[in-house]
């Protein structure tokens, strides 16, 4: 089960999933306020988002997964994995962000009060620069086009809800709970979540291993989907 992060959608995971589905069954999906789930404009929390998944599953029929987590999608995987021992037989978390640092805090919430006065316009135009490496962004046009026009559809309230939520979220109290398997995946050009900080990070967990992808930003799986998918590929026919 693929969990997208903040201003995300399941798709993003499309060329990642696709490699994977002829071994294991892939659910990708928009949590609640994003892509073509509804976008209630209420509080919105990591936690919330978690029993999302597990309700996901409980209606799909799933009684034991795999999930990826990306960016705040990583700390949603890990409040599934400590809340449901019993249904994450995995984790996978791809450029996490289980907890804001504080010298990032001020820029959520400026960026909260951006969307919500001036729309995602002008967000659109800044994130991919922070969020696809530099030869993705020079050589890829359709990938920065896809990525920006994924930004452009959120719904500005529901983004700074989501915002909101992100300033709230805190899993890193919980990995001690984490009972399976994990795998920490950086990108070698990743600013949000750099790879030193996710290699400590996955020093944390009881049982994990740390993945570096090459030329790769915080968008990964769209900078590097063919490495990615190896490395999950990888660590899930060990431990599944």
């Amino acid at each position: 089960m693929f969990i997208h992060g903040l201003g995300g959608v399941g798709s993003i995971y499309f060329p990642v999933a696709q490699g994977l589905s002829g071994s294991y069954r892939t659910v990708l999906y928009d949590w609640l306020g994003s892509g073509a789930s509804a976008r209630p404009r209420r509080t919105y929390s990591v936690e919330n988002w978690a029993e999302e998944a597990k309700g996901l599953c409980d209606a799909l029929g799933i009684e034991s997964a795999a999930f990826i987590g990306h960016s705040l999608g990583a700390a949603v995987a890990v409040t599934v994995a400590a809340r449901y021992p019993d249904l994450a037989k995995a984790i996978a978390l791809l450029g996490p962000v289980t907890k804001l640092p504080e010298a990032a805090i001020g820029a959520i919430r400026d960026r909260a009060a951006k969307v919500r006065a001036e729309g995602m316009g002008p967000l659109a135009d800044v994130l991919p620069n922070g969020a696809l490496a530099p030869p993705t962004r020079e050589s890829n046009p359709a990938v920065h086009a896809l990525f920006r026009a994924m930004i452009l559809a959120n719904d500005p309230e529901c983004y700074a809800l989501h915002c909101e939520a992100l300033l709230q979220a805190d899993a890193t109290t919980l990995i001690p709970r984490v009972q399976c398997p994990a795998l920490l995946v950086a990108g070698d050009s990743d600013p949000t979540a750099p790879h030193p900080a996710v290699e400590r990070l996955a020093g944390q967990f009881s049982t994990a291993r740390f993945a570096l992808i090459a030329k790769a930003g915080h968008a990964m799986q769209l900078d590097q989907p063919a490495a990615v998918q190896e490395s999950l590929r990888a660590f899930f026919d060990e431990v599944l």
